[in-house]
């Protein structure tokens, strides 16, 4: 459910499992969704204009034809709990998780897995969380959340995402999943002193491309860049592993004054270690972020394509903002991964990308 370009879907792919169906509203999103997953069915509606009755039918005859659905899995929109966004409980974009019960409730899976931003838990004081538990509950399935960080997991972000896990009548006791990125014998110290365990780095996911210019503009869905190096790291060579070209190497272009202030970043400062002439009077301090080269990059948002979006979305070493194809490599998609629409398109996909996945 709420598929996007099919980040979620590639990681359950990733770790066994088979997806035969999904639904995403916006056709270019959905677009990516069938390009990348030519084997499943996406069907481009609005879930909340679709007779849940009607379509059940038509999945289980022509999709399932009997057989047992094992999951369902997606990410409703989540802007209205977002820790940025305006955190009302009568933001109708909150209620779409109800759509997404409705579908467990309907099909009945062995279990669900839904994810969500780390700012639903303590929305309305933690109450919003405790009514998602109950109306699962209420439909016979047991709930627990779990907040993940990215970077445990071998992906080089610091992305922290909550997911709710659940198993019909309660059979699931438990949710532990061990981090598979930790090294209790090697820390890198990072941030200010604060000793992170030995997480992937923006040179990890970037270092063999790093010096490829991008187009400065959208064009088609067909162009694309050569290598010049062989990858350089083991995740490179992950993403690398079936992809002979460079495709969705775009960035925008920025007028000349953006260009200057970016100029007087180094890697890992933002907008407050500028020098007055260049700084600007916003809501946000952590604008016109660059990334750091030897750190984990921060959360890759839908505006991670924008230098002054809340973030760190600018290049460690060139003075523009990340292309579509860097940022999906920080978000762990495969660079034989393509996106279609319009730039901002792309980089929404990306940005609301869950990915990276093992051995179920």
């Amino acid at each position: 459910m709420f598929s996007g370009a099919g980040g979620l879907s590639h990681g359950f792919k990733t770790a066994g499992f088979e997806i035969r169906f999904a639904i995403e509203r916006e056709k270019s999103f959905c677009e990516s969704y069938r390009y990348n997953n030519p084997e499943c069915e996406c069907l481009n509606e609005d879930i909340t204009e679709l007779s849940l009755e009607k379509i059940s039918d038509e999945i289980n005859s022509k999709l399932f034809k009997g057989e047992k659905i094992e999951g369902i899995i997606g990410g409703p929109p989540c802007q209205g709990f977002s820790s940025v966004g305006n955190r009302k409980l009568s933001d109708p974009r909150n209620s779409l998780i109800y759509f997404f019960v409705k579908w467990v409730e309907r099909f009945k899976p062995i279990f669900y897995a839904m994810e969500n931003v780390s700012g639903i838990l303590t929305m309305a004081n933690g109450q919003v969380v405790k009514e998602i538990k109950t109306v699962y509950r209420d439909i016979g399935y047991s709930c627990q959340a779990k907040t993940l960080v990215a970077a445990d997991y071998g992906v080089p972000q610091l992305r922290k995402r909550v997911f709710f896990v659940g198993t019909k009548n309660g059979k699931f006791k438990s949710l532990k999943i061990p981090k598979t990125n930790r090294d209790s014998t090697e820390q890198r110290t990072l941030f200010g002193g604060k000793d992170l365990p030995k997480y992937l780095t923006v040179g990890d996911a970037l270092s063999d491309i790093l010096e490829i210019e991008p187009f400065r503009n959208n064009n088609g869905d067909t162009s694309f860049k050569e290598y010049r190096e062989p990858p350089k790291t083991d995740y490179q060579e992950y993403l690398r592993k079936d992809s002979d070209k460079l495709y969705d190497h775009i960035a925008p272009n920025h007028s000349q004054l953006v260009v200057d202030r970016i100029s007087h970043l180094e890697q890992g400062k933002n907008h407050k270690s500028l020098p007055p002439e260049y700084q600007l009077k916003g809501e946000y301090s952590n604008i016109y972020g660059r990334l750091h080269l030897e750190r984990p990059a921060d959360t890759i948002t839908d505006n991670c394509g924008c230098v002054s979006a809340p973030g760190r979305f600018i290049h460690p070493t060139q003075n523009r903002a990340l292309s579509v194809r860097e940022a999906a490599r920080l978000q762990s998609f495969p660079d034989d991964y393509r996106f279609f629409g319009s730039a901002r398109d792309k980089y929404q996909q990306v940005g609301n990308g869950v990915r990276r996945g093992e051995s179920r």
